[in-house]
């Protein structure tokens, strides 16, 4: 008579709520406290949201909404665990028990499968298996994550191709300035600390690490001849200004805007006013649409004359070529970086037409659908202006004097999206960006890529084209519906 050969495996079990449930410790990658994580608007509610785990983009689900259960508030027994099922996956589980041993016969039903949970009833155990719960709920995730390839960079638009001047406009001592954004590299929060070089230039502020190199930083101000005043420390900004292949952080008081202007509306810099310290540094002058004001627009090499670059290289121990376009490292590619509520997003600069502040009032529209805010006048024309927040359902307030409407245009398209504040400018490196994995059902690519910024800071990179594409679409199934609001 054959023996009946047995197996043993090794579980581990957790709860969540009131249910013991247990899996094949085999398939349990790593178990981990609740990590930061970043949310991803219109995905599916038993998405958590996402996280960087060792270089990799991880979504992180919830096995209670996935079960179809209200999820418990998170404590500090809380814990996710990384399951490897095809690619990587964190369930977030209320708590996590012990490391147990199951033994079955080798026909044995019992024995762990890929993706099967187990669920312990009174004196009956059950399976469920979790991958068909994720595909149920998220399509495409379970055929090999992310996407084989990045898409491609946003196509120009005509826009491009006028004659008009794009400039990078900021506030310093109370007044308006600007730099062209093809001499801006990138515009970064200003950090807690600047190392301080001893004998240096009085505009000279120190030293930051920059990408494995040290980046020299600079009072705009003290250039320009100011005076220092108030200024509140979490607006305060440093411009990465491009002098041919060298980098220098120029520091100022707060980011404004993308603005877009025609050469009739830039004049030179009248005879009488070029002199001194800080008018021989500013190169023209942009006369804002509208009588809105002027903006006095700068130029980096002619803020740093009587070769100052190389002294202030000097002076911090560099050569030129230590600060050399990172593009030696790769291909860059310049973001727009935006918040809304507590996540923070990315637009390609190439796609966005203008940053401006939300005027006081807009024109409503009859009909219109809730997140169409109204319409203002762009240019001549009717801009529909779109609120971002309520089309990703994000909670909370905004603060009003930091809202801004980026107006983005591809193709035909063109619309104006308000956002809750423009923080930076952002050049990235291929070995920065990764995929998303496909976590909406409709396999929909919004959310294309995922700027990987290190100490767990991840931007969500949004496709414009998506973007517009969606936003008509919206609009004119709510118009077709009656899902409107009157005015």
């Amino acid at each position: 008579m054959p023996q009946t050969r047995t197996r043993e495996s090794h579980l581990l079990t957790f709860r969540v709520g009131a249910t013991e449930f247990a899996v094949s410790a085999a398939e349990v990658a790593e178990v981990l406290r609740l990590p930061k994580l970043t949310r991803v608007p219109l995905a599916p509610a038993g998405l958590l949201g996402v996280t960087s785990l060792r270089g990799a983009i991880v979504p992180v689900v919830s096995l209670a909404k996935l079960l179809g259960e209200e999820a418990a508030p998170s404590t500090a027994s809380a814990r996710v665990l990384l399951l490897q099922l095809g690619t990587p996956i964190g369930i977030a589980v209320d708590a996590v028990g012990t490391l147990t041993r199951m033994r079955s016969d080798a026909q044995g039903e019992a024995a762990p499968a890929a993706g099967r949970l187990f669920v312990q009833g009174g004196k009956t155990v059950r399976s469920i298996t979790l991958s068909d719960l994720i595909q149920r709920e998220f399509a495409g995730l379970m055929r090999g994550g992310g996407r084989a390839e990045a898409p491609s960079a946003v196509v120009g638009t005509a826009r491009r191709a006028e004659a008009e001047r794009v400039f990078l406009t900021f506030d310093l001592g109370g007044q308006s300035y600007a730099l062209p954004l093809d001499e801006v590299a990138e515009v970064l929060a200003a950090p807690p600390e600047i190392a301080t070089v001893p004998q240096t230039d009085q505009a000279m502020l120190g030293v930051v690490t920059l990408r494995d190199a040290l980046l020299p930083i600079a009072s705009l101000g003290a250039l320009l001849g100011l005076r220092p005043g108030p200024a509140d420390r979490s607006s305060v900004r440093i411009v990465v200004a491009r002098i041919g292949k060298t980098r220098v952080g120029l520091l100022v008081d707060r980011l404004q805007t993308i603005l877009r202007a025609a050469p009739e509306m830039i004049d030179a810099v009248p005879s009488l006013l070029d002199r001194g310290l800080g008018e021989a540094r500013i190169t023209s002058i942009c006369r804002l649409p509208s009588g809105r004001g002027l903006v006095s627009i700068l130029s980096a090499e002619r803020l740093f004359r009587d070769e100052a670059v190389a002294r202030l290289l000097a002076d911090t121990g560099q050569e030129t070529s230590a600060m050399n376009d990172p593009t030696q490292k790769g291909a860059v590619e310049q973001v727009l970086v935006f918040q809304l509520g507590a996540e923070e997003y990315a637009l390609p600069v190439s796609a966005v037409g203008e940053v401006m502040r939300l005027p006081d009032r807009l024109t409503r529209v009859p009909r219109a659908p809730s997140f169409v805010e109204g319409v203002m006048n762009h240019r001549g024309k009717a801009l529909p202006v779109i609120d971002q927040r309520r089309r990703f359902d994000i909670d909370g307030e905004s603060v009003p004097e930091r809202r801004r409407v980026i107006v983005t245009t591809i193709g035909g398209l063109e619309a104006g999206f308000v956002v809750d504040s423009v923080s930076q400018i952002l050049g990235l490196t291929p070995d920065q960006l990764r995929p998303t994995p496909e976590m909406t059902a409709d396999g929909a690519s919004l959310f294309s890529r995922v700027a990987d910024l290190g100490d767990g800071r991840l931007v969500l990179l949004i496709e414009p084209r998506e973007l517009l594409d969606r936003a008509e679409r919206d609009l004119l199934a709510a118009l077709d519906t009656g899902d409107a609001v009157a005015t």
